[in-house]
């Protein structure tokens, strides 16, 4: 990290955790195209043209906004002069040089040379620094001098401490002077500020969104307090302003820096930036790093107090990241109160931007009030609370917005100054994508394109669990599973609430001193009270390689904790393949590279389960259920082998065949696809009165009736297997 952009930016954020490998994808041979496939889908799918986006970086205050405007239009015709002055003519100083290295790029005379996209990136360099050249002589004294210039790193650099093979083509930073240019090489990925993008030609901004869309990534995955990302494409002379949330990526109109007018809004843009408060650059202003102490800082709300106030918590490093280019982005981090005991931490951070109704007062998706719900319904009836969470700080995380009011972060807190638009411009794009969709929702019913509301939480919970990928071994994760689902059920039949989102990331393990293991069940972002409409007319939820073929599909059938048994037989045979620990994912990583190096077509083991759209993971999770042959050939045969993977694997089996296949019921509850039921008796009458005498019932649907059977058959396998599981975790022990 250069000196200039640690003094300038104290509120970025830092390399941290690697991803752990339980959130790396298997198939990491082909991540490459697989995160290409992804971009281009992710692109069709999640992009909006906006043209006003670029107001989302203007200041707060009217009076900052006003100069903002006037220094961007000064410095804009200082520039125009520039370019339209004899070289000669120019005077000497490092504006002046600056505006010469860009001159042919802004003139378009570059583009009649040969093929050369570092060219652009030299000449889109040289505007940057012109801009902050100028930021310095031209500042306004109503406002002040800027809080930052924002300059461009080498190009095409892999980003120094990023574990990606993905290399950035422009890292826009944040530095304290104009002068700091000259001495920088490339970016940390801590440090980067912007993203960007160039091509050759004016028709290839698709190819340069897509690699945005990829380099997004990064940012989440390596600044842990990063809310959202902004990104910049230059393609040929026109430049596009790109800003990224949680659901959507917003694309600005086309500014040609040829045209004044065009060049102008785009200088606007950076000026704005450059004054702007640390959030609208995308960075959570609530958790900060300490170098001196090495530890991150995070402010939590106090929900017994009456006045708002915070306390702070201590951490090192997260131990989950966002590593998502879109959705909650949630991260978790082992925090204390006291910073001499933030390696022995009590308590576990979870920050994370759930959806959320704009009616505040409502709780029912507030995951902190899930779990005061939970603890204080089961401690009232004398129930367990084992394997649940307690919270002990929390609620929505609020920021002051420039104007010296604190308000809640939020969706709208990020787009605020151009909700109408940007509500309009998603509504078009509804319109235009349901033209050629089948009517998979009801008349009134929300699709996925419309605007989803997001707000930023963060709740600190004990006991602090222990994530799967830390365990070695199959018994502690018999146990761990048997005593997650034990409180599942009892948190379902005594306080009404479905969790919905069962993960490898959402079940953790505890192990006491005497080496006593237990399960957690954490993670209620997604839980409902059963009855809710969302669970009559259910909306997706979950994590893809997890999540039930019904939810895959979005289908209307009642979602019901038969889902979340579904997840649980996916997470067992996930680590039974990939392997429970860390150390085992890598070593299965490695082999599944190996044998797609000797064979491309290599047909890795659930693989299918995280790539593509929701119907196409469905479709293959189908197949691989859809008879006891094709689970066992499919699936359990690709198994780790050792005496602890032997009793997973038989766990499977039995869950898998009292889900889909269960005994104690007749065929039309057993399978995976529809079945075709011919009514008895078939009489002449039926057929001359035309009366239907075959009818397709979904056994997804029929199983709802006879749930309750089946879930007393799944939860007798787990206890029948967590005591074997238990015995032989004490012989190992022993």
């Amino acid at each position: 990290m250069s000196k200039a952009a640690s003094e300038a930016t104290p509120f970025k954020g830092r390399l941290g955790a690697r991803i752990s490998p339980s959130n790396i994808t298997s198939n990491s041979i082909s991540q490459r195209t697989t995160r290409y496939d992804d971009a281009e889908l992710q692109r069709r799918e999640r992009l909006v043209e906006c043209a006003s986006i670029v107001r989302c970086a203007l200041p707060k205050k009217p009076l900052k906004q006003a100069a903002v405007k006037a220094i961007a239009a000064d410095i804009s015709a200082k520039l125009a002069q520039a370019v339209g002055s004899k070289p000669a003519d120019m005077p000497g100083d490092a504006a002046a040089a600056a505006a010469a290295k860009c001159r042919s790029w802004l003139d378009g005379s570059l583009l009649a040379e040969g093929r050369d996209e570092a060219k652009i990136y030299t000449a889109f360099s040289a505007l940057l620094r012109y801009i902050a050249h100028n930021l310095e002589l031209s500042s306004d004294s109503s406002i002040g001098l800027p809080n930052r210039v924002l300059l461009l790193a080498q190009a095409d650099r892999k980003p120094k401490g990023s574990d990606e093979s993905i290399r950035v083509d422009g890292s826009i930073i944040s530095c304290s002077r104009a002068a700091d240019a000259e001495a920088l090489g490339s970016a940390e990925v801590q440090d980067i500020v912007i993203i960007s993008e160039a091509k050759w030609l004016q028709s290839e901004h698709e190819q340069a969104y897509r690699q945005l869309i990829r380099y997004s990534r990064l940012l989440y995955a390596y600044q842990h307090n990063r809310r959202f990302a902004w990104g910049i494409t230059v393609c040929g002379t026109v430049v596009r302003v790109v800003l990224f949330t949680h659901d959507f990526i917003f694309a600005s109109a086309s500014m040609d820096v040829r045209r004044l007018e065009g060049r102008t809004e785009f200088i606007q843009f950076i000026v704005a930036l450059s004054y702007c408060d640390e959030p609208q650059l995308g960075f959570d202003t609530t958790i900060t790093w300490c170098p001196t102490a090495q530890l991150w800082t995070i402010e939590c709300s106090d929900f017994n107090s009456e006045n708002g106030a915070t306390v702070k918590y201590y951490a090192r490093d997260p131990v989950l990241v966002a590593e998502r280019k879109f959705g909650r982005h949630t991260r978790g981090f082992k925090a204390s109160l006291d910073p001499s005991t933030v390696d022995t931490p009590d308590t576990f951070i979870k920050d994370a931007w759930p959806y959320a109704s704009q009616e505040l007062a409502d709780t029912s998706r507030d995951e902190l009030q899930i779990i005061r719900n939970i603890q204080d319904t089961l401690q009232a009836r004398g129930e367990s609370t084992a394997g649940c969470v307690t919270a002990v700080h929390g609620g929505i995380v609020k920021f002051d917005a420039g104007t010296g009011e604190m308000v809640n972060d939020s969706t709208n807190a990020i787009i605020d100054p151009v909700l109408r638009e940007v509500a309009t411009a998603i509504s078009a794009k509804t319109a235009m994508s349901e033209a050629n969709e089948d009517e998979a929702y009801g008349d009134g019913e929300s699709k996925e394109a419309d605007i989803r509301f997001r707000v930023h939480r963060r709740i600190a919970i004990q006991p602090v669990g222990r994530p799967l990928y830390t365990f070695d071994s199959p018994y502690a994760l018999i146990i761990i599973l048997a005593d997650a689902m034990e409180a599942h059920t009892r948190i379902l039949k005594t306080c009404g609430y479905l969790h919905r989102d069962l993960s490898i990331n959402n079940i953790m393990g505890l192990v006491s001193q005497d080496g006593h293991v237990q399960g957690l069940l954490t993670d209620y972002d997604c839980t409902i009270k059963v009855g809710e409409a969302r669970t009559l007319w259910p909306e997706r939820t979950g994590t893809l390689p997890f999540m039930s073929i019904s939810n895959l599909l979005g289908s209307p059938i009642e979602r019901t904790e038969l889902d979340d048994w579904e997840s649980l037989l996916y997470i067992i045979c996930w680590l039974g393949i990939h392997g429970i620990s860390g150390v085992e994912q890598l070593r299965y990583q490695a082999e599944v590279k190996r044998m797609r190096k000797a064979d491309p077509f290599y047909d890795i083991p659930m693989e299918g389960w995280e790539i593509g759209t929701f119907e196409q993971v469905a479709t293959v999770k189908t197949t691989n259920l859809l008879t006891s042959r094709a689970f066992e050939k499919k699936i359990l045969n690709h198994f780790k082998t050792g005496d602890g993977y032997d009793m997973l694997k038989k766990l499977a089996l039995a869950l898998y065949q009292f889900l889909f296949n269960n005994l104690y019921l007749p065929s039309v509850y057993h399978g995976v696809n529809e079945l075709r039921i011919t009514e008895e008796p078939i009489t002449k009458e039926q057929i001359l009165m035309g009366v239907a005498i075959e009818t397709m019932v979904n056994p997804f649907e029929k199983r709802i009736e006879k749930k309750d059977i089946i879930v007393e058959s799944l939860l007798e396998a787990m206890d029948f297997y967590k005591q074997k599981a238990e015995q032989a975790y004490k012989a190992d022990a022993s």
